[in-house]
């Protein structure tokens, strides 16, 4: 091979390799125009990076851990072409930033290192640890971290976060007060990836609790509670004012079994609701019909049309689908709001509720629910 030839194939996969290096992640300047804006001062240091799926779109998307100042955040960017682009961000900052670990004798956050020990490449001193784990019914992967906190009377505590997509759907600070965190100073956690769930103190049988993913929010697995969950939302043909179409909701109960669970749609928009002449377990209520409103107490006058599916002997895992003719009148407000129920004993228990951290609106039945959308032509 000649001088000439050897010269030019150096070049060219000098050039394959630096375009390669380039684009494996976002660079430091990216991610600090992406956190701070185009014009920002602020010193960042890029901790680490991991390329990975984050949506159900195939194209790969960036993770990165960033530190600046006493702000550590979690950042993630999509690959379009050669270049970057932001996502979204979630950010925490701790008042004493430093190297800490947990010391399991003392059961307590101790300031130093562990000799001998590495950190991961996703490992900082608030954003303790990264856990990137697909979900029930995901195809792509959700972030999972641990934080490190500090608040009086407890001090250096630590409690998971979670996010799909950038949307929250695990809080720890909603277990601020278990009394094993505040034993603990620690509320560790693990991902199955059989059941593509999380449990937290796993290693402890007095208090392990394991959460599975509604298609909302992280739901914990209580005994003798169903958990119907978001599977697809098909509407054949398209929405078009003034014209039928069929939609159907497809469930799956990813808690456990239950004798009945209760299953409601209202839906705020201008609409018409028809359902079949074999369809059975679901009833339908027209406005001006009579509902019961949790919040006053009493029987009301339904404002909005309502669709109510009883669930029999619903199994662990098990499917179950709502199907119904819907006519929208406007192209305005066109969605339902979808929420579940059943009788643990002599009480009403609902998903989501008062305590759900993803997106709810108050029915006309005074119940949280989970809006859904339902775009019109």
């Amino acid at each position: 091979m000649s001088h000439y030839l050897r010269g030019i194939l150096l070049l060219l996969s000098l050039f394959l390799l630096l375009h390669c290096q380039g684009s494996e992640v976002p660079s430091d300047d990216l991610v600090t125009r992406s956190l701070y804006g185009e014009n920002t001062e602020q010193v960042v240091r890029v901790i680490g990076a991991k390329v990975i799926n984050l949506d159900e779109n195939p194209d790969l998307e960036a993770i990165v851990l960033s530190q600046s100042g006493q702000t550590e955040a979690i950042s993630a960017y999509k690959k379009e072409g050669r270049t970057w682009k932001f996502l979204w961000k979630q950010e925490f900052n701790q008042l004493t930033l430093g190297s800490f670990y947990y010391d399991l004798k003392k059961l307590s956050w101790e300031s130093g290192t562990i000799p001998g020990r590495e950190k991961k490449i996703l490992e900082g001193d608030c954003i303790r640890r990264v856990v990137l784990a697909e979900l029930a019914g995901d195809s792509f992967n959700s972030v999972f971290v641990e934080v490190l906190s500090e608040e009086p009377p407890m001090g250096l505590f630590s409690i998971p976060f979670g996010y799909r997509k950038g949307v929250k759907i695990l809080d720890g600070l909603q277990l601020k007060e278990h009394e094993e965190l505040v034993r603990t100073k620690r509320l560790e956690f693990e991902y199955s990836p059989k059941e593509k769930s999380v449990r937290i103190f796993p290693t402890n049988p007095n208090y392990s609790q394991e959460f599975i993913f509604n298609g909302w929010e992280m739901i914990p697995n209580l005994p003798m509670q169903p958990v119907p969950s978001f599977v697809s939302l098909e509407v054949e043909p398209k929405l078009e004012i003034g014209k039928e179409s069929k939609v159907t909701l497809q469930l799956k109960n990813r808690g456990n079994y239950t004798t009945v669970t209760y299953l409601s749609l209202s839906f705020p928009g201008d609409a018409r609701i028809r359902l079949d002449e074999n369809t059975k377990g679901l009833r339908f209520y027209n406005k001006g019909a009579t509902v019961y409103n949790i919040v006053q107490n009493k029987q009301i006058s339904s404002t909005q049309l309502l669709l109510e599916a009883t669930k029999e002997g619903w199994g662990s895992n098990y499917k179950y689908g709502i199907s119904f003719y819907y006519t929208p009148m406007t192209k305005e407000n066109q969605r339902f709001l979808f929420r579940s129920s059943f009788k643990f004993y002599k009480e009403i228990v609902s998903i989501p509720n008062r305590f759900s951290i993803n997106k709810t609106e108050i029915d006309q039945q005074g119940f949280h629910t989970y809006p859904m959308l339902m775009d019109v032509k």
